[in-house]
């Protein structure tokens, strides 16, 4: 047989070969994603309570006055309306606000479902400021702002743990600057009782004038969700696991009621952040809402408030 043909008649089958042994071969894995490089705008992730090492609890002269405030804000729960102007906000990997959005609202609380605890009822505002018809579902996984006026009522002290840091003036205002740690493991947000900070109250009417707070524990937290993303299977450039978020929140209680002399909230703000390294964080997402326009009503034990627009007074 000439030379050439046996040479064609291999050469094919060698081919053939070749093909077989590459895709009996290991599939070969895609490199693993590059470390994230903090952006400049990224910042440190610090906690919000301290490690002092004084000791936790409040002398019953402090306590006994802040539950007694916390009771008379059970009875004005049902007792306000209010406008709220929603604002939300969206960040780029630069840290930079890419897309905003804003909306008003006639607010009001009732009771919840099952007739315990309270819900947020929104009816959103036209640019004339008339009340359109129909219930808003604008619910963010965070306490409503105001849920934090029951930081030590009764029920709520069993979950929390208080340390007293200071005594002093706040522009012109005495407080007592209270750190809080709530026992309950974060998961759905809404509950404060899954959150701790820092909250300064008035000394004399023992109401709260401001309150920073993030989820108990969060810097651990996300220090651990942070290796399971890092851990993760990279499947076609992207972590199978979900990328590791935390929150921060900050409240303001402006508005005095000048009959029953208690403050309410005027300004919140939770920030959403993603940790892009295990001590570096980036904003993902702000919503900030103000309140304006209160109005609180006289009402009796059977009475319940209707929602806003209904011509109820004082």
């Amino acid at each position: 047989m000439p030379a050439t043909v046996r040479w064609r008649r291999v050469i094919p089958g060698l081919a053939l070969g070749v093909s077989l042994a590459a895709w009996a071969g290991p599939i070969p894995i895609p490199p693993p994603l590059p470390k994230p490089t903090p952006s400049p705008r990224a910042a440190e992730l610090r906690p919000l309570v301290s490690t002092s090492e004084a000791p936790w609890g409040l002398t019953p002269d402090i306590l006994a006055p802040l539950y007694e405030r916390a009771a008379t804000y059970a009875g004005y729960a049902q007792r306000f309306t209010c406008d709220e102007d929603a604002r939300r906000a969206e960040y780029d990997g630069e840290g930079s606000v890419s897309r905003e959005e804003a909306r008003s609202y006639a607010y009001i609380l009732q009771r919840g479902p099952s007739g315990l605890g309270i819900r947020e009822l929104r009816q959103e505002l036209t640019a004339d400021g008339k009340i359109k018809a129909g219930e808003v579902q604008d619910e963010e996984p965070f306490p409503p702002a105001y849920l934090w006026v029951f930081l030590f009522s009764r029920f709520n002290e069993p979950y929390f743990s208080y340390r007293l840091v200071a005594d002093r003036f706040d522009g012109f205002d005495w407080v007592y600057e209270i750190e809080f740690r709530g026992s309950l493991p974060f998961s759905s947000g809404r509950d404060i009782r899954e959150w701790q900070g820092t909250v300064l109250v008035d000394a004399v009417t023992h109401a709260p004038l401001e309150i920073e707070a993030e989820p108990s524990s969060q810097v651990e937290r996300i220090q651990e969700l942070y290796r399971k993303y890092q851990s993760s299977f990279n499947l076609l450039g992207g972590r199978t696991a979900p990328p590791p978020l935390g929150y921060r929140a900050w409240v303001q209680f402006r508005y005095r009621d000048p009959e029953s002399g208690l403050l309410f909230p005027t300004e919140l703000r939770y920030d959403t952040f993603r940790a892009v390294t295990t001590s570096r964080v980036l904003p993902v997402r702000a919503s900030t809402r103000t309140y304006t326009k209160y109005k609180i009503y006289k009402v009796s034990e059977s009475q319940q408030l209707a929602p806003p627009g209904s011509g109820l007074g004082k």
